[in-house]
């Protein structure tokens, strides 16, 4: 009898082995470059339609409604999108431009939002011109980010 029960629950573990290992296959990792926000392929729908013309020099708001941040450009890093983004666009110079995975960005009406601090959006990568691919293409986001 206990040999027919071991042989039972091998028998089920190896029928449960592929479910578990489909499982870990979608587990978190993390990022190789912790300083750009996480990926994770959700955008806005709403933001995908628009054309990159359409987004530059569009201000970004923060969850309580404040005005934190100016859409500079939309670049290209591995096939994902990215806006360019100026967090201290008050002065019309930038000296600090940041780039942040349009995945973050949400629209709310005409707005487009964003849920983070002031303080995070100073803390993402800067800016490095020739690290990622300026769009030149026209038409809407979701036909260029292949």
């Amino acid at each position: 009898m206990k040999r027919y029960l071991v042989l039972g629950c091998t028998a089920a573990l190896l029928a449960a082995s592929p479910a578990l290992a489909a499982s870990s296959e979608h587990s978190v990792t993390k990022s190789n470059n912790p300083s750009v926000a996480a990926i994770d392929d959700s955008a806005d729908p709403a933001l995908m339609k628009m054309h990159v013309d359409q987004l530059k020099g569009k201000d970004i708001y923060g969850a309580k409604g404040e005005n934190m941040a100016e859409i500079e450009d939309v670049v290209r890093y591995n096939n994902k999108l990215y806006a360019v983004i100026d967090v201290d666009h008050t002065i019309d110079v930038s000296d600090k431009d940041v780039v942040l995975p349009l995945n973050k960005l949400h629209m709310k009406g005409d707005k487009l939002t964003l849920n983070m601090t002031e303080q995070q959006l100073q803390g993402l990568e800067k800016w490095q011109k020739g690290r990622y691919e300026t769009i030149k293409g026209k038409g809407p986001l979701s036909e260029l980010s292949r």
